[in-house]
């Protein structure tokens, strides 16, 4: 699923600005002012020091769930619809988390008392917070990941009416609602505290940036660069994609930011419909794996893991770089064979005027790096490079954050930030489950047990859970639940921690690629003309490096920076060597189109290839010059052939 799915419908800033009447007015208002004041809430919790954990992260996810159910009606596509009956239900959940949030800060002295213990009223409020956040979630997500949500509690609850696995003595509901809410676990535990903490910042920034016309500069920047060669457009949706992924850790959002741009221009060139959007869905994806802003699971991951976000970035740059470069070999290879041409000239912008125009926007990026690695703190980096963002727009007219474009950027952070942070809420539950049921636990026992000490088989064991549970949940929830019941295991069969949980995030993020539920695809698709499913599996066949990369990170951690200068540099040769002949096995050409026989070559040269050393890389690269021998055979064959009927 994806990561998170903007509500449809005109904006809140631009129903006040039309003023149009009724009344989605007020709620309209509603909505502006709850996103200002998040990211004013966070500004201050940043520059000045968060309250105490407790208060800070109820304020936080009080905030979500009021903004999530304003954005995402019961009954209505958007707030400005009229209204119907189904209101009611939403102005009852808005009660539940007013109230919830009064009564939390009213009775805080109870809550962050160490000898804690439930009342009935404590139990009546903390479920009906528990339902609005999995209600909230069903609207803003998908109803699979409310249902996984549901699954795990009741599981919890009456463990010992479940089988195999799943059976454990039952927790009384008393103090499941105990933990989940009156303490910093569950709906306070580690994915909200990233999310209120460190991610909702980063998510602030990225509206920021897009508001200032950054988007539009990656997409003439990319064509600039890229349109003058063969198949330029595809080419320019790997290179756009990749540059806004650099912004965006959402698949979806890219594909609506360029793919408007660049599938047009694709389809005009030759590409088929259905190419054109698998391409650009491809690409977009990824912008969950591409640094500095990643999904956000990276930043729940860095907290897993114990070290700065800043590390993980860095681990992520040469796994990201291979993903975009199988695509852009891929779509090279699709316009060699197809004998397609470049962009027309006169769509082609000049990359000198188009940088010493807009170059500027990218200063806000660069800083935020520079700020990440002289050694601030995420959520102090953040701050900076968004008030960086904020001085530097005015550069130039056109760029320039005026009260309502600010507004709009409060708006837009609030949208994302509201699908992200109910989907991160119902992961902080469904971790709860795993530990008081002791669920992790087993799972971890079992996969080992399964896999036989074999580690190849353990990772296609967790590569199936990963993709089974993508058909419900997203990339973060995917990550969380088996960081906790995996990684354990796949660190004590001797993965590196770095590596075992950046083949999960990995995995999570494939199931974005995999139909029948992935969003990416769909809404290229939608832009493309091509029917959606097809256009899905055909975005599968091109991003399959997504499968296969992780695998070479766990028996090449030099490839998430772990190692010396000269082991990172050979891991990451072989590993292009294996890119470029997955690319080629799976398109069927190379100089020329490829038999079977040479793609077989081609294909077990890759898989020959994950695992670096002296042996497997002599026998990759042999097969690989066997199967490009044959292409030059066969091509020589075949000219001489065309040539002795006129030499006769």
């Amino acid at each position: 699923m994806a990561e998170a799915e903007v509500p449809r419908g005109p904006t809140a800033v631009d129903w006040l600005v039309q003023r149009r009447r009724g009344p989605g007015t007020a709620v309209a208002i509603g909505i502006v002012l709850l996103s200002v004041a998040l990211g004013a809430f966070h500004f201050y919790s940043t520059y000045f020091g968060q309250a105490e954990i407790h208060a800070h992260r109820s304020t936080h996810l009080a905030l979500m769930l009021l903004l999530a159910i304003l954005l995402f009606p019961l009954g209505r596509k958007s707030f400005g619809d009229p209204l119907t009956w189904h209101f009611a239900v939403d102005l009852g959940l808005i009660a539940v988390a007013l109230g919830a949030q009064v009564y939390t800060i009213v009775h805080l002295s109870r809550f962050v008392d160490p000898n804690y213990e439930a009342t009935d009223m404590d139990v009546i409020v903390g479920t009906l917070l528990i339902a609005g956040v999995l209600e909230a979630t069903r609207r803003t997500v998908s109803l699979g990941l409310a249902l996984t949500g549901v699954f795990f509690l009741v599981q919890t609850w009456h463990a010992d009416k479940f089988f195999w696995i799943f059976y454990g003595p039952p927790t009384p509901w008393r103090t499941m609602v105990e933990s989940f809410f009156g303490k910093e676990e569950g709906l306070y535990g580690i994915p909200v505290a990233i999310m209120s903490g460190v991610l909702v910042l980063f998510i602030i920034f990225s509206a920021f940036l897009s508001t200032t016309g950054i988007g539009d500069f990656f997409v003439r920047l990319a064509t600039a660069i890229a349109g003058r060669f063969t198949g330029g457009p595809a080419k320019v949706a790997v290179l756009s994609s990749a540059l806004l992924g650099t912004i965006s850790g959402s698949g979806v959002a890219n594909v609506l930011m360029s793919g408007s741009f660049t599938i047009p221009m694709m389809k005009r060139v030759g590409y088929g419909a259905r190419f054109a959007g698998a391409v650009e869905a491809t690409a977009s994806l990824g912008g969950q794996i591409m640094p500095p802003i990643m999904a956000a699971a990276a930043f729940i991951m860095a907290d897993f893991i114990g070290v700065p976000f800043r590390q993980v970035a860095l681990a992520a740059v040469i796994p990201a770089l291979l993903y975009f470069f199988c695509v852009f070999v891929t779509v090279h290879l699709e316009a060699r064979r197809l004998g397609l041409r470049k962009v027309p000239w006169a769509d082609m912008p000049s990359a000198t005027a188009t940088l010493r125009q807009e170059g500027y926007l990218l200063l806000p990026v660069v800083a935020l790096l520079w700020y990440l690695y002289q050694g601030f703190t995420e959520e102090t980096a953040a701050l900076m490079a968004i008030a960086t963002t904020y001085v530097l727009s005015f550069a130039r007219r056109r760029s320039a954050l005026t009260p309502e474009r600010l507004l709009r950027a409060f708006e837009l952070g609030g949208r994302i930030a509201a699908t992200v942070a109910m989907a991160v809420a119902t992961a902080g539950l469904i971790i709860g489950c795993l530990f008081l049921s002791g669920i992790g636990v087993q799972f971890s026992y079992i996969l080992i047990s399964l896999a036989g000490g074999e580690l190849w088989v353990a990772l296609v064991y967790t590569t199936f859970a990963a993709v089974l549970l993508g058909l419900s949940l997203p990339t973060t929830a995917v990550y969380v639940t088996l960081a906790i019941v995996m990684a354990p295991a796949l660190v004590q069969m001797g993965v590196p921690t770095m590596a075992a949980h950046f083949f999960i995030l990995y995995m999570g993020v494939c199931s974005d690629l995999t139909p029948p539920t992935c969003l990416s695809p769909f809404a290229a698709a939608g832009i493309a003309g091509s029917p959606p499913m097809s256009t899905a599996f055909l975005s599968m066949r091109l991003g399959a490096v997504l499968y296969i990369v992780p695998f070479m990170f766990v028996y090449s951690p030099e490839l998430l920076m772990q190692g010396t200068s000269l082991e990172i540099l050979h891991a990451t040769l072989a590993a292009a060597v294996a890119v470029f002949c997955l690319a080629a096995g799976l398109q069927g050409w190379v100089l020329r189109a490829a038999i079977w026989p040479e793609r077989v070559l081609l294909l077990a040269a890759a898989i020959t290839l994950i695992d670096i050393g002296l042996y497997t890389d002599l026998a990759g690269l042999g097969l690989l010059g066997t199967a490009l021998v044959s292409q030059v055979l066969r091509g020589r064959r075949e000219a001489l052939r065309a040539l002795s009927p006129s030499l006769e």
